[in-house]
Formats: structure tokens, sequence, C-alpha cells
């Protein structure tokens, strides 16, 4: 049997002129919201050549992503006219705090959860083509759900789950801005997002928190600043 790789992917990423968070959608795939793919066909296929292929296909002049910034949660295998389909999902960091770069079937919009209704709103943001704004429940309220049909807004959900899960372990979102953040804009982009983790109080609290995830960047800042240890950019 045949086999090919398609990766379907969710930037992120962080405009300090509207104070929001806001992700890529396309509507090349189906109507409606969805999540931009494409089909890979590089012989080379482990998760880090994936991961750095898609950072160089995203990296428009304007753009700012490096492969660490790119992770590759999740993995569905299917059959699709006797070709055996290996479907990725990425989520992708992106750190360029104040352009919007996208192909012209792309918009971006920006997220929020709801907590008491549980659901996500995602109004038009910016793009070449003006879509519609978007709001569905969110489908991994304790746990990832099930995706046997690649529904993007199901595969949404379950990718900011990821994010919440992974919380847990190191600061994730300390990625939007880049390789260097603090403890404010972490905690920051959390509330944006309206994603409910552990809340460090102050520095010393989040230090001990991520002790075994982070280390601190000595510079002459009078706020400290952080970076991700290298071992996990690349679980």
């Amino acid at each position: 049997m045949k086999t090919k790789t398609k990766v379907s992917y969710v930037v992120l990423k962080y405009d300090d002129q509207t104070d929001g968070i806001y992700m890529n959608s396309s509507s090349r795939i189906t109507p409606g919201f969805g999540l931009p793919e494409y089909e890979y066909h590089n012989p080379n296929d482990s998760l880090a050549d994936i991961a750095d292929d898609l950072a160089q296909r995203l990296n428009f002049p304007y753009f700012k992503i490096k492969a660490s910034h790119v992770f590759l949660p999740f993995l569905t295998v299917y059959n699709e006219n006797e070709t055996k389909v290996y479907h990725y999902v990425a989520v992708v960091f992106e750190s360029t705090r104040d352009e919007f770069s996208s192909c012209c079937d792309e918009s971006w919009h920006r997220v929020k959860l709801d907590q008491r209704t549980q659901k996500w709103s995602l109004p038009f943001g910016n793009g070449l083509i003006e879509t519609n704004d978007y709001q569905f429940k969110n489908y991994a309220v304790t746990d990832y759900a099930a995706n046997p049909k690649l529904n993007p807004e199901v595969t949404f959900s379950n990718v900011l789950h990821y994010i919440e899960q992974e919380t847990l372990d190191f600061p994730i979102l300390g990625l939007l801005s880049g390789d260097q953040f603090t403890m404010r804009q972490v905690l920051h982009y959390q509330d944006l997002l309206g994603i409910e983790t552990l809340k460090a109080g102050n520095n010393i609290t989040f230090e001990h928190q991520y002790s075994q995830s982070i280390q601190t960047i000595q510079d002459d800042r009078m706020t400290t600043s952080y970076r991700i240890k290298k071992e996990y950019l690349q679980k």
C-alpha cells in the first residue's frame, strides 16, 4: 500500500498592539473554520525533520520561527483511496509581536476561551481576505477528545489542551516572546487564552515550579528573564 504524510498546523502569535493572542485559519481545505495543511514529501520523516520543514515553510519575511518552537503532539493514521496517510498536527509559536503575515487563503483570529461556557471565541483579526468570526465548544475540557475524522474544531481544542498540559511541566507559552521571556509574560498569555493552570505568585515560586525546565538569564535588566532548557524543546 502506498503511503503519504500530511501536516496540519496551528500557529499562535501574540500581538502587542492589540494585546491579544491569535491563531491562523485556512479556508482552502474546508469551508468555514479550517486549519492550514500540506503534504510532506521529504523521505526523511522523523519528527525533527517535519518540524524543520514546517518552520522553513512558515518563515515568511516577517516571521521568526525556529524548528525548536514547533511541536507535533498528534498523529492520526487512516486509509484514503488505497493510500495509508500519516497525518500530523503541529502547534507553532511565532514570536514577531507586531506583524501579521499569511498566505492568501489564511486569516488570523483572536483566541479566547470562555471558562464559564467552555466555548472558544475566535473573531477575525487580520488577513488578506476577511472571514467570519468563529465560535465553537471546547471539545477537550478535561481530556483529549477522540478525533478520527480530523474535525478542525476538535483538533484546535486538543491543541490548546496540549498546551495547557505542557504548561504544567514547562512554560511553553513563553515561546510567544521568542527564546527569552519573563514570568509576567507567561502568566499574561495564559490569561489571554483563558487557560487556567498553576499560577506562580512571584519569581521565586515561578522558578520553584519550573525548576527542572527553565534557567535564569543573567542580564542588566530590572526584570528577571528566563529561557526553556533545550531538552524540553526537543520533546
